[in-house]
């Protein structure tokens, strides 16, 4: 009887699966905005008035601060992983590192340039970003 109800609560979906959805897309552009700042001009206002506004709805919607986390936890996985970023270098020869540089920058300008589209406001001069990019590749021997 008591296995049962455990398996009803835990088949059972979260609050609200539109939230889950957007959690993860504010965890992946939170990870934008950090990628991209080194780079390109970025609005840090914007995305805090993002994350203000879903805690604020999903708050509403019965979520924990453990659940929001967990789903910009997952986002910020998947765009880690979309850009090609490497959390542990451990043991990556100088020339490893500078070949996946090379390979990563044009997914991580082609992603900058997403998050300017996608959240208006959030990047001020795409072009000068890009510039900048292209000058870093050209620069890794």
């Amino acid at each position: 009887m008591l296995l049962s109800l455990f398996m009803m609560i835990a088949l059972q979906p979260g609050p609200v699966d539109d939230l889950a959805a957007e959690g993860e897309r504010l965890g992946r552009y939170s990870t934008l905005f950090a990628v991209c700042a080194p780079y390109y001009t970025v609005d840090l206002a914007v995305g805090q008035s993002l994350a203000e506004d879903f805690e604020r709805r999903s708050t509403d919607a019965g979520w924990t601060a453990d659940q929001r986390m967990s789903a910009y936890d997952r986002g910020r996985e998947l765009e880690r992983a979309e850009i090609g970023i490497i959390m542990n270098a451990e043991g990556v020869t100088p020339r490893q590192a500078r070949r996946h540089l090379r390979q990563m920058l044009p997914r991580l300008q082609s992603r900058c340039q997403a998050l300017a589209r996608e959240v208006p406001g959030s990047i001020a001069d795409v072009d000068a970003g890009d510039q900048r990019v292209d000058a870093m590749a050209r620069g890794i021997r």
